[in-house]
């Protein structure tokens, strides 16, 4: 034979192939019931957007149809990037003995999931261009288009969306790209996922009026940040597996860089408590 033998192509498995199909799913399982409950609710006028806003006669549903969907396929996504998140710090770092998990399937995990939120986030967006409350593509896609003079919060609610829009858009396929790009630089941009998170965070606090309706949900999307900002930190004061250990000045100015994010994240643990505690988890509203 005179052609050379080469190496065998990485297929997917059918393990992989099920797993994908188990994690949408589970997004799909997350976001239906957020839909029912929602569209029941402003079917009857009683929802928290139709609450709020009450001159727009919310319930005409055959209008307001895609108002539902673009809040519950939100919720959703955020819910799976807090997922993701916390995979992504638990992968990164020492591989954790109680996850019955390898790290193959951490990482195969990890990604399905960011596929699931790209989707998500996709529904969101698209389903925000229809939901009749006079948004265009203009203002959902170039940020501080939206204006209203009675929610002035409310152009920096859209602003982050739409940053964070872009953000897991240009991040998130960069994995397939990485022996391209180089998995060093694959590495760095890779950490920017977090400032996607944050920005979801909060274009969710501020815009979300289903979290506002609810005294005790936005106190409780607080509290689910210290299990992150632990993670974070655990993640920074232990290397990760198979980190090569430098030397020198290198070395040194690495471990004191993630020695002040790690006490950072502990100030931010702190932070979380005193908003939550002192009844002021609204103050994000007035940036």
């Amino acid at each position: 034979m005179d052609h050379a033998i080469e190496a065998p192509r990485r297929r997917r498995t059918p393990s992989a192939v099920r797993s994908g199909a188990i994690i949408g799913l589970l997004g799909f399982l997350t976001a239906a019931p957020f839909y029912l409950w929602i569209h029941d609710l402003q079917a009857k006028n009683k929802s928290a957007a139709a609450l709020a806003m009450s001159s727009m006669h919310m319930d005409r549903m055959h209008t307001f149809w895609s108002f539902p969907i673009l809040q519950a396929s939100g919720l959703a996504a955020l819910i799976w990037a807090y997922v993701g998140v916390s995979l992504g710090l638990l992968e990164s770092g020492r591989t954790v003995s109680w996850l019955p998990l390898n790290r193959p399937q951490l990482d195969r995990l990890h990604r399905q999931i960011s596929l699931l939120v790209l989707a998500l986030m996709t529904v969101h967006v698209v389903a925000t261009a229809f939901d009749a409350m006079g948004d265009s593509w203009r203002t959902i896609t170039i940020p501080w288009q939206w204006s209203n003079q009675g929610w002035p919060q409310a152009v920096t609610g859209y602003t982050t969306g739409i940053i964070a829009f872009y953000l897991a858009f240009i991040l998130g396929p960069t994995y397939y790209v990485r022996k391209t790009i180089g998995v060093a630089r694959w590495r760095f941009l890779h950490r920017f996922s977090v400032v996607v998170y944050i920005l979801s965070f909060w274009h969710t606090l501020i815009l979300g009026l289903d979290i506002s309706h609810y005294g005790w949900v936005r106190p409780f999307m607080w509290l689910m940040q210290v299990p992150l900002l632990v993670l974070f930190a655990r993640r920074l004061l232990q290397p990760a597996a198979g980190t090569k250990r430098s030397s020198g000045a290198g070395r040194q100015a690495r471990v004191v860089t993630s020695r002040g994010l790690a006490l950072a994240s502990a100030v931010g643990v702190i932070v979380v408590l005193a908003v939550v505690l002192t009844g002021n988890s609204d103050f994000i509203n007035n940036v």
